[in-house]
């Protein structure tokens, strides 16, 4: 299952070391340093976030951003397997509505 990094927007700012995840033109995630724990070393944290009830196990740590991306992979794979095309719908009906509000109120 392919997806895409892009880089983090926040206001107009560009985040460093902190990626959205993209499938098929939505945002399934995210992926960024967590420079706050930088006192256990290197860290990378990740989580699967559509607009569904997500498990704990949709979300974690790494040592690397390979070895996050790679947890980031299996998760979203296991997650987006146990969806019914019900949930689907009901995602993208949930992201589709709050980008048109978003649209609406510039």
């Amino acid at each position: 299952m392919d997806y895409l990094l892009r880089p983090t927007v926040i206001d107009g700012d560009k985040l460093k070391d902190d990626y959205c995840v993209f499938h098929k033109d939505r945002c399934i995630g995210r992926i960024r340093r967590a420079d706050e724990r930088s006192w256990q070393g290197e860290r990378w944290q990740w989580n699967v976030n559509p607009p569904l009830p997500i498990p704990s196990w949709c979300n974690g740590d790494a040592v690397s951003l390979d070895e996050a991306k790679s947890e980031f992979r299996a998760a979203w794979e296991r997650f987006y397997a146990s969806l019914t095309p019900e949930d689907i719908a009901s995602w993208h009906r949930t992201e589709d509505l709050a980008k048109a509000n978003a649209s609406w109120r510039k």
